[in-house]
């Protein structure tokens, strides 16, 4: 292989997909979803983060848009359709051990009830929580989701994932 990515006889090779392994940053997709003032959410179990609040959300999978990716997962993990999606903030997390870079969504689910799925696994306790007082400890992407519905914010840089980042604290 040459080093422009083309094998000798000129054709582009196929480079397979980089896992976390590799020390490549992953694309971690989450959908938040608030109701009259509350957010959903649900105490995560199996997984990174283990222990923390967080919502639906998980790996953006090849050949799928981030927003087929939210919708993907909040059917899967919560039994949930959603209907418009509306990015709510872009972060750049190493936490856990993991790097992501993770796109929020905001997520209309009209009436729904969100229940976590009893075969996926994925939570245990959940509820509607107060916006401006949330359980602790929140699942990163979930801390900076609320900062961002709070704040405004659409950009966060918090690498170490900590409150000293760019990030309005929350808990």
């Amino acid at each position: 292989m040459t080093p422009a990515g083309k094998t000798a006889a000129g054709r582009r090779a196929i480079i397979p997909a980089v896992s976390a392994s590799q020390n490549r940053p992953l694309v971690g997709i989450g959908v938040v979803f608030v109701r009259d003032g509350r957010v959903f959410l649900a105490r995560r179990q199996g997984s990174h983060g283990a222990g923390a609040w967080a919502s639906a959300g998980g790996h953006l999978e090849y050949g799928e848009t981030p927003e087929e990716c939210a919708r993907r997962e909040a059917y899967e993990e919560l039994g949930l359709t959603v209907g418009n999606l509306r990015l709510l903030c872009v972060s750049n997390i190493i936490a856990y051990g993991r790097h992501y870079l993770d796109l929020e969504f905001l997520g209309d689910i009209g009436t729904q009830e969100p229940i976590p799925s009893p075969t996926d696994h994925s939570f245990g306790e959940h509820g509607w929580f107060p916006l401006d007082d949330p359980p602790a400890p929140l699942f990163q992407p979930m801390r900076l989701a609320i900062a961002s519905l709070r704040s405004g914010q659409r950009y966060f840089t918090d690498a170490d994932g900590d409150s000293s980042g760019d990030a309005p604290a929350v808990n």
